[in-house]
This record gives structure tokens, C-alpha cells and sequence, in this order.
């Protein structure tokens, strides 16, 4: 993975961090020694020709495709992959931390059902094929909070239109945010937009709900007294 982002920056660009100061020896070693078996980011590299997600996942065994995009330090990707054996996870990160964290999980459990996307998640977003995903879900992503920043957002007009026409289905994508202003910002895209993408459903999440405090950025934010905000589409 490292001599891949240095091979080729414009794939694996992102705005935040990616990486922390000191890449810890274990974690380069685990990065170089495993992380090629559960990626995805060479057959992106290498495609020339328009290729099916099941060509490119090699899927044919799962029953369902789920992709968790900014999975963090993996741990509801984990625990969803260990709790569903039947579904294949499609995890999509930029921090080389976390993805060396849920590598050591993978090996740790002997985990068969996870492919692991180190790029910038619009690059992989580009090449599925239409009616190809049964879930998709966005946990917390960065809110970007300044104004000049907006551009840097994941959830845009542009991206809500790829993700929609990925999925097989209506209201299968699942957006989740502590900002309130993040939050009124995608209801107005939606509103803003919609003779061209189809209506969302949003709501405040409660401990029931299945994405309440699945991560620990959640579970900090739950505890400083924020609200967790879903959107659905």
C-alpha cells in the first residue's frame, strides 16, 4: 500500500489526514507483508476496460455486497463481518492507521469476507457497476465545517448520483453525522434536487437504532452531548 500512494498520489489524495506522524514498524510490516491479499487498489489500478463488480470483488460466494465507507479503526466493520460470514464487506479508508488496524483483525479472526479500498473512495465508487450494491454506509464522515471548505465534502450532489445509481435498490445508503449543519446540508441537496435524485429519509438516531455508537468518534461525540443524525437514500 505504501509504494502505491507514493506510486500514484492522485488516487489515495485526501484533504485530512491519512496517516499519523510515526507509521509504527508492526503496522509497515503488516501493510507490506499483507495488505496486497485483501486490496482492492491494484485491480483498480490495472483495469483498462469497464469490469463488473463481481469480476472485481470476485463475489460469486456472498449473498449480499455491503460497502462501510471511512471505516476508522474498523470496528463495526469487523464485528459486521465475523456477525455476517454470508456477506461480503467492502471497506473503504485513507487512513493507513486503520487500515492496518482492521489488517490485524483479518488475520487475527481469519476473515474471508472483507476487501479492504486504501484509495480515495471516489475512485472505487467509479468503476462499480450500476444495480451492483445491496447496502452502503457512510459513518460520520468528515464534516468540513468552514464555508471554503464545503468543496472538500464527500456527500455531494455529484457523489449521491453515483452512489444511487450503484445501489439495487432505494433508501439501502446510509449516511450518519454528528453536524447538525452537515446534516441540513445533504437535506438540501436532496430537496434542492429533486426532479434529478430521489427524495431521502432523516431522522436523529436513538440507542435502538442499529448505527447508534457503532464507532468510537460516535461514542465521543455521544458522550460530549451531540446528536447523531441519519440520512437514507
Amino acid at each position: 500500500m505504501l509504494d502505491l500512494r507514493s506510486k500514484f498520489p492522485d488516487y489515495y489524495q485526501y484533504h485530512g489526514r491519512n496517516i499519523s506522524k510515526k507509521l509504527s514498524l508492526s503496522n509497515v510490516r503488516i501493510l507490506n507483508g499483507h495488505y496486497s491479499k485483501y486490496s482492492l487498489d491494484k485491480k483498480i489500478l490495472n483495469i483498462s476496460s469497464k469490469v463488473s463488480t463481481e469480476q472485481l470483488l470476485q463475489s460469486t460466494l456472498f449473498k449480499k455486497i455491503i460497502i462501510e465507507v471511512g471505516f476508522g479503526d474498523g470496528e463495526y466493520l469487523i464485528k459486521s463481518a465475523l456477525s455476517n460470514p454470508e456477506v461480503l464487506f467492502v471497506g473503504s479508508e485513507v487512513y493507513v492507521n486503520g487500515v492496518a488496524k482492521v489488517l490485524k483483525q483479518i488475520l487475527e479472526h481469519d476473515i474471508k469476507n472483507i476487501r479492504l479500498c486504501g484509495m480515495n473512495f471516489v475512485w472505487l465508487l467509479n468503476i462499480l457497476s450500476q444495480n451492483s450494491i445491496d447496502e452502503l454506509k457512510i459513518i460520520n464522515p468528515d464534516p468540513w465545517h468552514k464555508k471554503r471548505h464545503f468543496k472538500r465534502r464527500l456527500i455531494n450532489l455529484k457523489n449521491i448520483i453515483k452512489i444511487s445509481k450503484i445501489m439495487k435498490k432505494k433508501y439501502a445508503s446510509y449516511i450518519t453525522t454528528d453536524s447538525e449543519s452537515y446534516f441540513n446540508y445533504i437535506n438540501e441537496i436532496f430537496s434542492s434536487n429533486s426532479n434529478i435524485i430521489h427524495e431521502n429519509k432523516s431522522k436523529i438516531l436513538s440507542k435502538s437504532d442499529k448505527l447508534y455508537g457503532v464507532s468510537r468518534y460516535q461514542r465521543k461525540a455521544i458522550k460530549n452531548g451531540k446528536k447523531i443524525y441519519q440520512l437514507t437514500f
